[in-house]
């Protein structure tokens, strides 16, 4: 299991000039209150959480929410704020750098293996693996022997109704019967997905 953490801070504070306190309508005694943090994966910092503004009143104690009150404390928070800005670290954002990062490299591998596989096709070679998907049954074939125009390729006499499993099965007591395709043919078994995966020792 992965552990999502969330850290809760102050992240500033301050007096909102002549605020009058909806409550007990006592003026100057009205400060706001800016909350934020951090989500964790483990110990990695994810993203910066939603900021959220409160008002406390000094003289009664009581918190509003800052968009429960008039239009006139609103504008004077939102002046006092500008003032002094909060900056966000990059730091806090290392979780997401990190994905990305993760994603672009596997879209990046992904894109080449792609490439490597069509040359694969194009150019078989012996020992050369196939991983099958026909009609919902997975399987493996192997490339005993090429010449010019053709491909012998050796059938799996096993097949799973998953791709997880392929490598028990990919072993040469497995292969026996030979089937003889045509280059074209083998490319249009990997053309229509039939063919969705080439390994290459």
């Amino acid at each position: 299991m992965v552990e999502i953490q969330v850290h809760h801070k102050l992240l500033q504070t301050g007096k909102i000039k002549n605020g009058i306190c909806p409550n007990c309508k006592n003026r100057d005694d009205l400060e706001y209150r800016v909350c934020g943090g951090i989500s964790r994966i483990l110990i990695v910092p994810t993203a910066p959480l939603r900021r959220i503004t409160k008002v406390f009143c000094n003289s009664c104690q009581k918190e509003f929410k800052l968009k429960d009150l008039s239009d006139d404390i609103k504008q004077a928070v939102k002046y006092e704020r500008s003032k002094n800005p909060i900056k966000t670290p990059i730091w806090q954002f290392t979780g997401i750098i990190i994905l990305l990062t993760i994603l672009a490299f596997g879209i990046y591998t992904g894109i080449e293996m792609t490439k490597l596989e069509k040359e694969y096709v194009k150019s078989p070679l012996k020992n050369d693996i196939y991983k099958t998907n026909i009609k919902g049954e997975y399987s493996t074939l192997k490339v005993y022997n090429v010449t010019k125009d053709s491909v012998y390729i050796l059938l799996n006499k096993f097949s799973l109704d998953s791709y997880k499993g392929l490598e028990e099965i990919n072993i040469e007591e497995n292969y026996s019967e030979i089937k003889v395709l045509s280059k074209k043919e083998l490319q249009k078994l990997y053309d229509e997905n039939l063919i969705y995966e080439v390994n290459r020792e």
